[in-house]
């Protein structure tokens, strides 16, 4: 199914080594693939949850680790998961090399739109993606977003040679330890991404010509102490939260 599956032990050793002691730890992979860390979480972790869409895989996960006792298999589609049901208020964490068509609704998933987020999630992503993530020059809608719901690091980037078969881009392990509380208030969170989504709209325009026209609103009114002749990628969540709160009034 498009797989690439990683089949070096010395990138599988610095995954572990940046999830740090995991012994104690309910640890949930998504798309554990041919089991190839599988099989060291297992050794590492009390406890493994495996999310695997792919029939062929299962067949050989169930065969090579159905007999363990710390291992649980769900096949399906992580996006169709309920975390907060499969978890039950149990505290967990995610280590996995994330399939990189899906990264956003992945990071969407366990940061937004799960009751009972994972306390950290070590991820194996596109290069590109964990370099807007963690080491944005310029900001981004994801690079908010994840900001909003938890603190980033950039582990180490990974090249495509580590992979069979190698993919035409380099990946990179990064590490988002998840706020007890959102920079954003829960409240406030569905109207900061509308405003924070209209500002990306046309990202090379200045933002007091692009958040008027979008929502038919006076500059000043909208964008409050924030200079007209900013634009999207410069501003910061405190600023993006005054234009929240004066759209919120606005409406």
């Amino acid at each position: 199914m498009g797989q690439n599956f990683l089949q070096d032990t010395f990138v599988r050793d610095q995954i572990l080594e940046l999830a740090g002691d995991i012994s104690t730890r309910n640890i949930l992979e998504i798309g554990p693939g041919l089991g190839f860390l599988t099989s060291q979480l297992l050794n590492a972790a009390a406890y493994v949850t495996a999310v695997e869409f792919d029939t062929r895989a299962v067949k050989i996960l169930e065969k090579d680790f159905g007999h363990k006792q710390n291992f649980r298999l769900i096949e399906g589609d992580f996006l169709q998961q309920d975390l907060d049901e499969i978890f039950d208020q149990k505290k967990y964490s995610i280590i996995a090399n994330i399939p990189y068509n899906i990264t956003n609704p992945i990071l969407r998933k366990i940061l937004e739109k799960t009751g009972n987020s994972p306390e950290f999630a070590v991820l194996m992503v596109q290069k590109e993606v964990a370099q807007k993530v963690c080491e944005p020059k310029k900001r981004s809608i994801l690079s908010i977003a994840v900001e909003v719901y938890a603190e980033a690091r950039y582990g180490f980037t990974v090249d495509r040679s580590c992979f069979s078969p190698a993919p035409r881009v380099d990946s990179a392990v990064m590490r988002l330890d998840i706020r007890e509380e959102p920079l954003v208030a829960r409240e406030l969170q569905k109207d900061f991404f509308t405003v924070v989504n209209a500002g990306f709209s046309e990202k090379r325009k200045k933002l007091g010509n692009v958040l008027p026209k979008f929502f038919g609103v006076a500059k000043d009114d909208i964008m409050g102490s924030i200079d007209p002749d900013r634009r999207a990628e410069t501003l910061n969540i405190d600023e993006w939260l005054e234009i929240t709160r004066a759209f919120i009034l606005l409406k």
